[in-house]
């Protein structure tokens, strides 16, 4: 059986093999990492850690991975382990370990090698880099050549004396007019200047155009502010345009969206409302949002005029627009000459209900005092307490219905629970009672008991023989007591059997319910029966 690796002491000497063919030593180089390409790639900054006693018997993969164990690393999609061949270096050697032919390769370098060199790639660098500049390396950029102008060679000047006493400059064999050329050409070849093939001189914009990427962020560039137009530009009356073009700037108006906008309405001259009814809402929602008053002078299905207070500017008409079968405002004057009022008709019961629906679903006991201060929130007005107590009242009955016509719809229910499931019971009695209002008797909801088949069959052949009975109270419009019998299933769990609905909670309601339950689960012998009550009202 070949030993475990195990890790060399500090400062201890390397074991000797001897012919031993099996054994061998791993020198692994970590939490260092690869630098450089190709004849420069390095390991640099790494702790080494030697293990000895490493076998061509058992060394694998798992074994690798139990060495990185012990020295505090976890194998992740990013750490890599590379292996340098004995006689190779790290930039032509280096070979990952992936699989068990690279783990074959290992064992059979260890019959000339006895010292075998692992390197982990923490960062996954090499994994990273492109093929082929692992493979062949970045090539080199092309010399850059910047062709400089010589300057010509002067020719020999001699001075010729003319016959007339005047002196003058001339090439030896040149006449006058090849010298003046001459010494032009002498001033514009200063040896201190040339021209460059990166210069920009006329006709190389499209070098510009082809070589700079635009998309590339380098912070340098100018930043682009978009051309936007003013909304009211083609509002202006100084403005002239052809007749074709105002026929078109004619026929092009904006579209209100009721589920943005409405929040905040913003009116514009020529928008499109879906109808007379949203633009009323929208009317509403701006005298609230705004708080101004917003008097309609004239509101019927095809026309609505609306005005300010008097002397206020503000004032909007819309009509119907038989060109797009869809309300449109024609007038509008934007500004308010008047200033803005802590008290708005517009804020209605029915708009709070519809605002804060969603308050009351959350927390149906929310009081009057909190509700308004949401309102104040909200609107920076403070309605009075009926009007807050109208939209709570409202909002509850959007929630919970109408009770009335609930109670009504209970013999319905009855008839359609027997028949969608046979086997339960629902029991429904009334009796003649007269109100204050109306002197004619009516009938009155007296008793009702229902049972569900699926739950009377589970609590008999799966439960014990034990009946908790309770009662509560009910909270709503017409009161009475709630009445339940539940027992306790194998989980030591609540498992329901029958509810009940009385008047009172007295000892024949009692009476009535027990009674009805023990004919519902056909209970003849009483004796293995146990009943669990909190001993109050009579039980």
């Amino acid at each position: 059986m070949p030993p475990d690796p195990h890790l060399r002491p500090f400062l201890a000497e390397p074991p000797n093999y001897g012919n031993d063919e099996t054994l061998f030593s791993v020198v692994v180089q970590h939490n260092g990492f690869f630098c450089g390409l190709n004849e420069n790639l390095c390991y640099i900054q790494a702790s080494v850690e030697h293990w000895d006693d490493c076998s061509t018997d058992t060394w694998s993969v798992h074994w690798i991975d139990e060495l990185l164990g012990q020295m505090g690393y976890e194998r992740d999609g990013r750490m890599h382990v590379y292996w340098c061949p004995p006689g190779k270096d790290v930039a032509d050697g280096l070979v990952c370990i992936e699989k068990d032919a690279d783990i074959v390769a290992m064992c059979t370098a260890v019959s000339y090698a006895k010292s075998l060199v692992l390197m982990i790639d923490h960062t996954n660098f090499l994994k990273t880099l492109r093929d082929d500049v692992i493979i062949h390396g970045s090539p080199p950029l092309p010399p850059v050549l910047s062709p400089r102008k010589m300057p010509r060679k002067k020719a020999p000047m001699v001075i010729v004396v003319a016959d007339e006493g005047t002196s003058s400059r001339a090439s030896k064999g040149e006449t006058f007019e090849d010298f003046r050329r001459a010494e032009e050409d002498e001033d514009s070849d200063d040896s201190e200047w040339w021209d460059s093939d990166y210069e920009a001189t006329d006709g190389d914009d499209d070098l510009f155009a082809e070589n700079v990427d635009k998309e590339v962020k380098d912070n340098n560039e100018a930043e682009e502010v978009a051309d936007l137009e003013d909304d009211g530009a083609l509002e202006d009356g100084d403005l002239q345009f052809r007749e074709d073009v105002q026929e078109h700037l004619k026929n092009t108006f904006s579209t209100f969206n009721a589920e943005v906008d409405m929040t905040n309405p913003e009116f514009k001259v020529g928008m499109i409302f879906s109808g007379v009814k949203e633009f009323r809402q929208a009317l509403q929602n701006y005298s609230i949002k705004r708080r101004v008053k917003v008097n309609k002078i004239r509101n019927d299905p095809m026309r609505v005029e609306a005005i300010c207070k008097p002397r206020c500017s503000w004032q909007i008409k819309g009509s119907c627009d038989s060109r797009y079968g869809a309300f449109s405002v024609k007038t509008y004057t934007k500004k308010h000459t008047c200033k803005s009022d802590w008290e708005v008709k517009a804020l209605t019961s029915n708009f709070l209900c519809d605002t804060f629906i969603n308050e009351f679903r959350d927390n149906r006991k929310l009081d009057l005092k909190s509700f308004a201060a949401k309102v104040q929130r909200e609107f920076n007005m403070c309605p009075n307490r009926f009007k807050l107590g109208r939209a709570r009242k409202e909002a509850l009955l959007r929630i919970h219905g109408d009770e009335s016509s609930q109670f009504g719809l209970l013999r319905d229910y009855g008839q359609e629970l027997m028949r969608s499931n046979p086997g339960s019971k629902f029991f429904l009695t009334t009796n003649q009672a007269k109100d204050n209002a109306d002197p004619v008797a009516k009938h009155h909801l007296a008793t009702l008991y229902w049972s569900y088949d699926g739950c009377k069959r589970g609590f008999l052949e799966a439960c014990r023989p034990f009946i908790c009975v309770d009662g509560c109270h009910v909270k709503t419009k017409f009161k009475g007591q709630l009445l339940t019998a539940v027992g306790i299933d194998p989980n030591d769990c609540i498992f329901p059997i029958a509810m009940g609905l009385v008047e009172v909670e007295c000892t024949s309601s009692w009476e009535w319910f027990l009674t009805t339950l023990k004919d519902d689960l056909n209970i003849t012998n009483t004796s293995p029966w146990t009943i669990m009550s909190d001993r109050q009202k009579v039980l």
